[in-house]
């Protein structure tokens, strides 16, 4: 074998056996794009599914929606009652100081869960990131129309 095939399969050979192994971050921005101009019916004839199709929508874990007295009015999740009861027993606890929260966020075991008051409802959303308050607000408007859609 001559010097110079010898020098460019060794060239070759380091070129293809290069170890890349970081995240693709340009491609899952792409994806996260793509997820996000997603067009998504809401499709369904109890809130639970309608509320189902929000989650994807908005791509968060869970969405339960409360009344600030208690009282669970739906759930993408089928044990709401419980969280809607500790959520509401915060909410309260922090809003009665002398401040009133836009939102609250808090981390519990690498997830974010956020309580967002709206229209005397509490909306306690589930989320692998924190969401801004415009992020919560436009979730907030779209639970709106489903409970509208759905009780009238």
């Amino acid at each position: 074998m001559n010097p110079l095939s010898y020098l460019v399969t060794r060239f070759a050979a380091k070129i293809i056996a290069v170890d890349d192994t970081a995240v693709p971050r340009e491609q899952l921005r792409l994806l996260y794009d793509l997820l996000q101009s997603e067009k998504i019916e809401l499709k369904g004839k109890d809130a639970k599914k309608l509320l189902e199709c929000l989650k994807r929508k908005h791509a968060v874990n869970s969405i339960t929606v409360v009344r600030l007295n208690n009282r669970l009015v739906c759930s993408s999740e089928g044990n709401g009652a419980m969280d809607a009861e500790r959520a509401v027993d915060l909410f309260k606890f922090i809003s009665g100081d002398s401040t009133k929260p836009d939102a609250v966020a808090v981390k519990r075991n690498s997830q974010w869960h956020m309580l967002f008051p709206s229209n005397g409802k509490l909306l306690i959303i589930k989320a692998n990131n924190s969401l801004s308050t415009l992020e919560l607000r436009v979730i907030a408007k779209d639970i709106e129309k489903v409970l509208q859609k759905q009780f009238n």
